[in-house]
């Protein structure tokens, strides 16, 4: 399975918000930042706190891709 975190910079452009913005407000590490823009799992910690920061559920960040 592969993830998908283009529900998350949809948000982030709708909020017209940067990446550095989201990454301060969410206090997540530039190392975590470049697993996100590479669509690689993070931890659950990491996506809660984005969640706070947006007010929304996981759903609304990313999305589960099933590989056949």
């Amino acid at each position: 399975m592969a993830v998908s975190y283009n529900k998350l910079w949809n948000l982030v452009r709708q909020n017209k918000m940067k990446k550095v913005d989201l990454a301060r407000a969410a206090e997540i590490s530039e190392y975590t930042m470049k697993k996100l823009n590479r669509d690689e799992p993070v931890q659950l910690e990491v996506l809660l706190r984005v969640c706070k920061v947006f007010h929304c559920d996981i759903g609304d960040l990313m999305e589960v891709i099933e590989e056949m």
